[in-house]
């Protein structure tokens, strides 16, 4: 099943646009677009992304995250079809072979950069279980199976949130920022690590967004689970602080 469908609600609730693309053609509405637009800033964001995805994919990951920017100059008033059955105003557009077109356009734009993009930077959802998520200093109940390709652990959406407002979006462990080296595009782009891993409960528990998750980035968080008892943050700052010791030595 596509991670997309599996994730709609909480990708749609910070804006971005998710469609379904069938085997010829998907439409884009521009009512729809602009209430997305309007979503996205609320909770702080610049742009949005087109999430278009196929669910007959055994690819879970089988979807684009476009940022609307980059495709923004095809998605004109002049290129909008007006359908005479349903009185619907939309973009007719197709995606394939990594090349989107809207109809009555002139040319195709190459998403394929985008093919298999992070869902959201705020909300990331990955195939290799690092994924975590995160609201105000509250605790939240998490931790339901929910039932995919193989067992997942169902994480409160807003959990993240209130982590990241407390302690940003820097690596607590190596001080990573990802808007700091690769630009505006990467602003606020972070993984949101459960000291005590959710899988490990196998039933629902209660979260502390400030004592019991840490913002860090995807390689310090690969190394906090790369044994089977997961790291502690203070253990893998350690093995940084000793390798750089060794290195001067």
């Amino acid at each position: 099943m596509s991670i997309v469908a599996s994730n709609r609600k909480n990708i749609e609730s910070r804006g971005d646009y998710v469609i379904r693309a069938n085997k010829s053609w998907f439409a884009v509405f521009p009512k729809k677009l602009n209430t997305c637009l309007d979503l996205a800033k609320k909770h702080g964001r610049t742009s949005i992304n087109f999430v278009v995805y196929r669910t007959e994919s055994k690819n879970e990951s089988d979807h684009h995250v476009i940022p609307y920017e980059s495709v923004e100059d095809v998605f004109r008033d002049d290129y909008l079809t007006h359908s005479e059955v349903n009185g619907s105003v939309r973009w007719n557009c197709t995606l394939k072979n990594h090349l989107l077109h809207v109809s009555h356009s002139q040319r195709e734009v190459d998403v394929s950069e985008y093919y298999e993009a992070p869902l959201n930077a705020e909300e990331i959802w990955t195939s290799n279980g690092l994924s975590e998520e995160l609201d105000e200093t509250k605790a939240y109940t998490e931790g339901s199976v929910i039932k995919v390709s193989v067992n997942r652990y169902e994480r409160d959406p807003k959990a993240r949130d209130a982590c990241i407002a407390s302690k940003g979006t820097r690596c607590t462990i190596c001080n990573f920022d990802f808007e700091e080296i690769y630009g505006a595009r990467m602003k606020g782009f972070i993984h949101v690590h459960h000291r005590s891993p959710i899988h490990l409960t196998k039933s629902e528990c209660t979260v502390d967004p400030i004592e019991d998750l840490d913002p860090v980035c995807p390689n310090c968080h690969a190394v906090l689970h790369s044994k089977r008892d997961v790291l502690s943050v203070d253990q893998v700052k350690k093995m940084i602080e000793e390798n750089g010791s060794n290195k001067s030595r």
